[in-house]
């Protein structure tokens, strides 16, 4: 089959409104009559409460760097590496920087009846919601697919020709378990979280940022409660409740994406591994492919300029 340029040849969907949100610098990679891809950075330049912004389009949006505070739907929740965002068109968002505005990532923007397909499938009810396709903000659970969709932007950024069949058909899978984590069965164990109070949640909140700071350094459970004022049983269970995770694993989901983002640059894995508080090549080897599915090395080959094009073929 021959290969097609990154930029389709036919008409697109998404005109230039889908890419213009004030405070973002956004640029559209890849754009169809169903999908488009695009790389984002927060340029909003100030780390207090952002103005209130809506996205044109229904978008999946994954976090390389950073972290953030996103206030949507009566709710508050830190956003970064470990978490997707599901933003619905025309629902009002804003967004506050704990440590000033320097995230940046990509995004998945989706044509309504090709997600509305895809929901229904899990989700019958989604038929009955005019506009509000994703019933949740925030997707649980997703680290293949974050791996999944950080290889296909890093081959559109290096340039390399892409096969749209191919590339779509992958979309669609990401989409799939995208809409499968929202369904009504894949978000009950969840239920509680998100009836859990103000109070609860900030101290959840509080020690995602401590963590998302620090997640490299051997950091003791004991040192975080003694910070929030709290006992460490006390904020474990609250910290599980919330996240649907223990707290060892939200930093090693941390450490992983930190791995993840320096291993498609060519990093040496021995020297990775130490450095995010692995205790060596093996234990970090193992991590990494329990989370994601898929060996460091593999992801550093794939990654590789000379190696980019070959990644249609697991895609496909």
């Amino acid at each position: 089959m021959s290969m097609e340029s990154v930029e389709p040849t036919h008409e697109t969907v998404f005109d230039d409104s889908a890419w213009i949100i004030p405070g973002m610098e956004i640029d559209c990679l890849y754009n169809s009559p169903s999908f488009a891809i695009s790389t984002w950075n927060c340029r909003c330049g100030r780390s207090g409460m952002s103005d209130e912004k809506i996205e044109a389009e229904y978008v999946i949006s994954f976090v390389h760097e950073g972290v953030f505070v996103l206030h949507s739907e009566g709710r508050s929740e830190v956003v970064d590496r470990t978490t997707v965002v599901l933003f619905n068109p025309d629902a009002p968002f804003r967004s506050s920087h704990p440590f000033g505005c320097s995230d940046h990532g990509s995004a998945v923007v989706v044509r309504r009846d090709v997600l509305l397909d895809v929901m229904s499938h899990y989700d019958p009810a989604a038929r009955e919601r005019p506009a509000a396709l994703f019933p949740t903000p925030f997707g649980p659970d997703l680290s293949q697919t974050y791996v999944r969709h950080r290889l296909i932007v890093r081959g559109l950024t290096q340039g390399v020709p892409q096969d749209p069949l191919a590339l779509e058909a992958s979309l669609l899978e990401i989409l799939g378990t995208v809409a499968k984590s929202c369904s009504p069965s894949g978000t009950a164990r969840r239920g509680a979280a998100f009836e859990s109070s103000r109070a609860r949640r900030r101290y959840v909140h509080d020690a995602q940022l401590i963590l998302q700071e620090r997640f490299r350094e051997q950091y003791r459970l004991e040192q975080i409660a003694r910070e929030l004022y709290v006992s460490p049983f006390h904020l474990c269970r609250l910290f599980k409740q919330e996240t649907g995770m223990p707290m060892h694993r939200y930093v090693n989901r941390l450490r992983l994406r930190e791995a993840l983002e320096q291993l498609t640059e060519g990093a040496d894995l021995t020297e990775l591994a130490l450095s995010l508080g692995f205790a060596g090549h093996s234990h970090f080897t193992t991590a990494f492919r329990k989370e994601f599915g898929v060996r460091p090395s593999e992801v550093r080959r794939r990654a590789s300029a000379s190696h980019l094009a070959e990644m249609k073929k697991s895609l496909s």
